[in-house]
C-alpha cells in the first residue's frame, strides 16, 4: 500500500483570487438563502446537497444570468401549484450559454410564469420569468442551478456550485477542502460574513454530502464547503475541533480558496488509490515530466501553481482509467523559481477526494 502523511498549515492567505462568472439572476436586494447544504427543504433528503441555491424572491422578475439560448421551457399554466414538474422544479427555464468554450446550462426553477419561449435568444440581464411557488417548493422563491457540458440531471460531475458562480455586487466567496471530513461536518466562520439580515447571526456552514454519486464537488473549485455572498474582510475558518484552521482575506468580487498549494506538501492522505512521483529532471529548464499512477478509475486534476498559490497551468482535468501516466510541462514563459504541482484524485468507489502537492525548481 502506498502511504502518505499529512502536514497541516495555519497561515493567512492574500492571493489573486478567481472572479464570479455569471450575473446574479435577481437584484442585489434579494437575499440568497444558501446552497442545499441541508438538503431540499421540502424533501428533507441530505443527499440533495450541493445542487443549487435558493433565492428569496417572491413573485417578482428573474433575469438571465448570461447571454444564451433558451434550450427548454417547462410551463403548465393550468397547475398553479405543481407546474410543469409537480414533483421537482415546477415551472422552469433552461438556458444554454458558453463559458471558456464549454456549454453551460443554467436552470431557473419554481417559476410562476416564464417570459420567454424555447428557441429565444437572450442577453445578460434580460427579464426571463416571474418567480413562484411550484413543484418541490416551501414558498415563493427562485431555485437556481448550473450544469457544465450537459443538461442531464443524472450525469456525473455536471453540477456546479452556484454560490461560487454568482454573487451580490461587491461581495466575495470562500471555499475550501477539509481533508477527509465526514459528510455534514460543521465549518465555523468568524466574524459574521453576510452583508445584511437575515444573516446577522450567520456563523457556520456544512461540508457537502456525497452519498449521491451525481453530487460531486465543482471541478473548477474542487471544494467540499463554500460560503457565498461574503463581505470583504478577513475571516477565521475552523472545523474538526480546531484541527482545520484557516485565516482568509476576501476582497470585493473575489472567490478565494482557503486551501491553496503552498511551498510545503499538505493534505496528503494514506491511500492506495494513486501515487505522484517527483518530477524529472528537477531542477529543470525548461521541460520536465510529471508521473503519476492510479489503481482504479478516477477523476484526476493536475495543476501547476506558483509559490503564492496562483494557478499557472491545468495539465489534466478528466476521468482516467487505472494505470501509469506521464505529463510534460514546459516553463519557458515563466520566471525562475519554485513551483508546486498539485494532483487531486476523486475516487468513484468511495467518492472521497485525495490530494498531494510537490515542489519543483525551474532554473533558467
Amino acid at each position: 500500500m502506498i502511504k502518505f502523511y499529512t502536514i497541516f498549515l495555519i497561515v493567512a492567505f492574500t492571493l489573486q483570487a478567481q472572479q464570479f462568472r455569471f450575473l446574479r439572476p435577481v437584484p442585489d436586494t434579494i437575499q440568497t438563502n444558501g446552497s442545499y447544504l441541508y438538503g431540499e427543504p421540502n424533501i428533507n433528503n441530505p443527499a440533495n446537497a450541493h445542487r443549487g441555491i435558493d433565492i428569496a424572491i417572491r413573485y417578482d422578475t428573474v433575469y438571465s444570468a448570461s447571454d444564451g439560448y433558451v434550450d427548454f421551457v417547462g410551463y403548465n399554466p393550468n397547475d398553479t401549484i405543481g407546474g410543469y414538474e409537480p414533483g421537482g422544479g415546477g415551472n422552469y427555464i433552461r438556458i444554454k450559454s458558453i463559458w471558456e468554450g464549454k456549454n453551460v446550462y443554467l436552470y431557473y426553477m419554481h417559476l410562476t410564469k416564464p417570459l420567454v419561449t424555447a428557441s429565444n435568444n437572450v442577453i445578460t440581464g434580460q427579464p426571463i420569468a416571474i418567480s413562484g411557488n411550484t413543484g418541490n417548493s416551501t414558498g415563493p422563491h427562485l431555485h437556481f442551478e448550473i450544469r457544465m457540458n450537459t443538461p442531464d440531471f443524472g450525469t456525473v460531475r455536471s453540477r456546479r456550485n452556484a454560490e461560487l458562480w454568482v454573487a451580490i455586487s461587491g461581495m466575495g466567496a470562500i471555499y475550501g477542502h477539509i481533508p477527509n471530513a465526514p459528510n455534514s461536518t460543521r465549518v465555523d466562520i468568524s466574524p459574521d460574513p453576510k452583508p445584511r439580515p437575515p444573516y446577522t447571526t450567520f456563523g457556520w456552514a456544512l461540508t457537502y454530502n456525497f452519498n449521491d454519486i451525481y453530487i460531486e464537488s465543482d471541478d473548477v473549485y474542487l471544494e467540499n464547503y463554500a460560503v457565498g455572498d461574503v463581505k470583504p474582510g478577513t475571516y477565521t475558518i475552523t472545523a474538526l475541533n480546531g484541527s482545520y484552521h484557516r485565516v482568509v482575506t476576501v476582497n470585493a468580487g473575489e472567490v478565494v480558496n482557503a486551501d491553496p498549494p503552498s511551498d510545503a506538501e499538505e493534505e496528503v492522505f494514506a491511500s492506495d488509490i494513486f501515487s505522484l512521483k517527483q518530477n524529472y529532471p528537477n531542477p529543470f529548464n525548461p521541460n520536465t515530466t510529471i508521473s503519476y499512477s492510479l489503481s482504479e478509475n478516477a477523476f484526476v486534476v493536475l495543476k501547476i501553481y506558483d509559490i503564492l498559490g496562483k494557478e499557472i497551468s491545468v495539465l489534466v482535468n478528466e476521468e482516467k482509467s487505472d494505470g501509469d501516466y506521464e505529463v510534460h510541462f514546459n516553463a519557458s514563459d515563466l520566471p525562475t523559481g519554485v513551483y508546486v504541482y498539485s494532483i487531486i484524485v476523486q475516487s468513484y468507489v468511495n467518492s472521497k477526494i485525495y490530494r498531494m502537492n510537490r515542489k519543483m525548481l525551474f532554473l533558467k
